[in-house]
C-alpha cells in the first residue's frame, strides 16, 4: 500500500518537530539532486532516530552531516527559506515506511510579488554553491570543474545585497589565511545572519550587481566572500587596473 501524500503533508504542517539533515560544509540543509527528476531536494524526517538512519548512506560517502531539530513554530519559516536557496523538492522519511518525495510548492506557496517589488534572491547561484561546497569537502575532483564553471556563470548573472554602514562604507572580513574579503549576500536571510553576528554595528542593505563588484572593492581587498555565515564561498575577484 502506497504512502498517502495528504497524510504526510498534514504531518509536515502539524508535527511537533521535524528533523533535517544539515551540511557542515555549508551550514545549510544538505541537498541532493534526484537522478530522475533533477529536483534539488532536502531530507526531512519525523524523528531523530529516522534521520540518523536515513543519513548513514551520505555519511559513508564522506559527507559531514548534522541533524537539526526544527520545532513546529519555526517550520513554516524553514520551509519558506528553501525558496531563495534554490530548493524545489523534499525527500521525506528516507528509508522509512513514510518515504515519499514531494515538491516544495505542494506544502507552501510564496505570496505573489508586484512587478518591481521582487526581493533580491539568487536561487540558481545559491543551490550551485551548496553543491560545490559539498563536493569540495569530499574532494571529488571529477565533477568539480563542471560545477565551478556553472557556479561562475550564475555568479556573473547575480545581483547581491551588501552591508552598508551609516558612513556609507562596506565592511571587510579578514580571513585567517590573510585574505581581505568583501562580504556579499544572495538574499535578505543571509544578510540578516551577518547583521545578527555583528550586532555592535547597524548595517543597511545595498544592492550590487556582480559585474560591478570589482569596482566596489577597496585597495586592500583580494576578493569576495558570499554568505559568510552560510556557504562561506570565497572567490578571488580581480580589481580593475588603473589606466594611465
Amino acid at each position: 500500500m502506497g504512502v498517502d501524500k495528504s497524510d504526510v503533508l498534514k504531518k509536515m504542517r502539524e508535527a511537533e518537530a521535524i528533523y533535517v539533515l544539515m551540511s557542515d560544509c555549508t551550514r545549510m540543509p544538505f541537498v541532493v539532486c534526484d537522478p530522475e527528476t533533477y529536483d534539488d531536494q532536502v531530507l526531512i524526517f519525523f524523528s531523530e532516530e529516522e534521520a540518523m538512519k536515513g543519513g548513514q548512506e551520505f555519511l559513508k560517502e564522506g559527507n559531514p552531516l548534522k541533524i537539526f531539530n526544527i520545532e513546529n513554530k519555526y517550520m513554516l519559516p524553514f520551509y519558506s527559506s528553501l525558496f531563495p536557496a534554490g530548493v524545489n523538492g523534499m525527500w521525506v522519511g528516507k528509508d522509512t515506511e513514510e518515504e515519499i518525495k514531494l515538491q516544495l510548492t505542494e506544502l507552501v506557496r510564496r505570496p505573489e510579488q508586484k512587478p518591481g517589488e521582487e526581493p533580491i534572491e539568487n536561487p540558481s547561484f545559491q543551490i550551485t554553491a551548496m553543491y560545490f561546497m559539498q563536493e569540495k569537502e569530499m574532494k571529488i575532483t571529477e565533477d568539480m570543474k563542471d560545477l565551478q564553471e556553472e557556479l561562475m556563470a550564475h555568479y556573473q548573472d547575480a545581483t547581491f545585497i551588501t552591508a552598508v554602514t551609516e558612513e556609507k562604507k562596506m565592511p571587510v572580513l579578514n580571513k585567517n589565511d590573510g585574505q581581505v574579503l568583501l562580504p556579499v549576500f544572495t538574499d535578505v536571510q543571509e544578510f540578516l545572519k551577518f547583521q545578527n553576528n555583528h550586532s555592535d554595528t547597524r548595517y543597511s542593505m545595498g544592492v550590487l550587481e556582480a559585474v560591478k563588484v570589482p569596482e566596489a572593492m577597496g585597495d586592500e581587498m583580494t576578493g569576495v566572500v558570499v554568505n559568510p555565515f552560510g556557504v562561506d564561498l570565497q572567490l578571488n575577484i580581480a580589481r580593475p587596473q588603473n589606466q594611465n
